[in-house]
């Protein structure tokens, strides 16, 4: 689990294993996640764009940009999180 709290907004990272779309013997092993948004803060918030680097274990970054998340864009009352995969 990674976890970043430079705001109010804390960020919480879960990444777990996908057996059944990985082929160990060709040497690919696939991950999910699961993001956890949370605002600590004490003024509503509302996630509008993302910006996320995900780096695999050869070194390799790959940045997604976009809207929202999952087609949302969620807002979060102070003490209330946003979870997704």
């Amino acid at each position: 689990m990674s976890e970043l709290t430079p705001t109010p907004i804390q960020i919480i990272t879960e990444a777990y294993y996908l057996p059944e779309q990985s082929l160990p013997e060709a040497k690919r092993y696939t991950f999910g996640y699961t993001i956890t948004i949370r605002n600590n803060g004490n003024v509503p918030a509302k996630l509008t764009h993302r910006h996320w680097l995900i780096t695999d274990s050869n070194g390799k970054i790959e940045e997604v940009y976009g809207e929202g998340v999952v087609g949302e864009q969620p807002k979060l009352k102070p003490g209330a999180s946003y979870q997704y995969r």
